[in-house]
């Protein structure tokens, strides 16, 4: 029997939809975008001591025992990425080559499947690697690796964005770019690879846009949770261009003539003038298949025979070391030593002369002479 005035025993029985650590993702990217969340409050109470049937709970309120609704939301789309460059170090070029490639990875750190739309630029100064940034590369394009090889496959890899990525998944994207032939040893172009956020399946051409305003409840929002809330990011990498250095120099000395032998000779007609080609490398790389076109000068005759004891007409000597002979012969090089010469000019190449390495000790020097008419 119910007394008025005397208190009722009200017990509230709540079911919570997730533990008090919810709030930390067990995951990298949390629970999914458009995951419907759903719970439903049961009220038991009682009335002078008597138990009462339970009243469950609705969103437009409940009164009817064994009615109600549960209460839903739907969890929103957090777009957040990481843009990260791949190798670790930059990656060295020499003047002129064509599609030199630096690599990133683009990961989806959100919590639904992203497009994302690809920017390479050249960086103006700052630092990569802890080298200041002194030149440009050209004709940069983006490709996103498309068989998962993070090695760049011309004619493969196509795709210039990313059409979808799922959450918490990672593609590796690769700048290509071209070495102006003007770039010099010990230059640095850095370059930077900017990813922004896109609605997936537009390949890129539609950019994510954060939702205004209060929460939808039943509605996948959209919230900007990467580091600078504008649903982009970016990464650097850097082109080090290594590259021969060469300082050519060339000098000339009377070495006989007709009236004083090789004893303080002059330059008279009929004397000997050696010249000596010297080539020197300071660079970071060797300069290979080297070769020297020298005219002869006017009035003047190419000597044979001036060297290794009359059977040869050139010398090439590399640093200290012992020369090496070749006969530059009048026409093609028939004997194919890489040394001949036509009417006014000497041409020395491979085999004779290939290759000027770096290092001290490594210059090379020619020489030839010629007779003054």
């Amino acid at each position: 029997m119910f007394h008025a005035g005397k208190p009722r025993r009200i017990v509230l029985a709540a079911l919570a939809a997730a533990s008090i650590g919810a709030w930390q993702t067990a995951g990298a990217v949390g629970t999914a975008a458009n995951t419907t969340v759903s719970n439903q409050s049961t009220v038991s109470y009682s009335v002078g001591g008597v138990a009462q049937t339970p009243i469950e709970s609705s969103p437009t309120g409940n009164s009817t025992p064994g009615g109600g609704a549960p209460t839903t939301f739907v969890v929103d789309n957090r777009i957040d990425l990481t843009v990260t460059e791949l190798s670790g170090g930059n990656t060295p070029v020499t003047p002129g080559q064509l599609n030199q490639v630096t690599a990133f990875t683009v990961t989806n750190t959100g919590n639904s499947p992203q497009g994302y739309q690809l920017t390479p630029t050249n960086l103006a100064g700052g630092a990569v690697f802890g080298n200041t940034d002194d030149t440009d590369v050209a004709n940069l394009r983006v490709f996103v690796d498309s068989n998962g090889n993070s090695t760049y496959d011309a004619g493969v890899d196509t795709a210039t964005a990313i059409d979808t990525l799922a959450a918490d998944a990672g593609v590796v994207v690769f700048i290509v770019a071209d070495v102006p032939a003007t770039a010099t040893n010990g230059q640095f172009a850095n370059v930077q690879l900017s990813a922004r956020a896109a609605v997936p399946g537009t390949n890129g051409a539609t950019l994510a846009t954060e939702t205004a305003g209060a929460d939808t409840p039943g509605a996948v929002d959209i919230v900007f949770g990467d580091a600078g809330r504008d649903a982009t990011e970016v990464a650097a990498d850097q082109y080090a261009v290594s590259s021969a250095a060469l300082t050519v120099t060339k000098t000339s000395a009377v070495v006989e003539d007709p009236f004083n032998g090789t004893t303080n000779p002059k330059a008279t007609p009929g004397a000997f003038v050696e010249y000596a080609v010297a080539i020197s490398n300071t660079g970071a790389s060797p300069a290979t298949g080297l070769q020297i076109n020298d005219p002869l000068p006017a009035n003047t005759t190419f000597r044979t025979g001036a060297y290794n004891g009359g059977a040869s007409d050139v010398s090439i000597t590399v640093g200290a070391g012992s020369p090496s002979f070749c006969v530059a012969e009048a026409g093609s090089d028939a004997n194919g030593d890489g040394c001949s010469r036509t009417a006014s000019d000497l041409v020395v190449g491979a085999p004779a002369l290939t290759t000027v390495a770096i290092g001290a000790g490594n210059a090379v020097t020619v020489r030839f002479q010629v007779t003054i008419n």
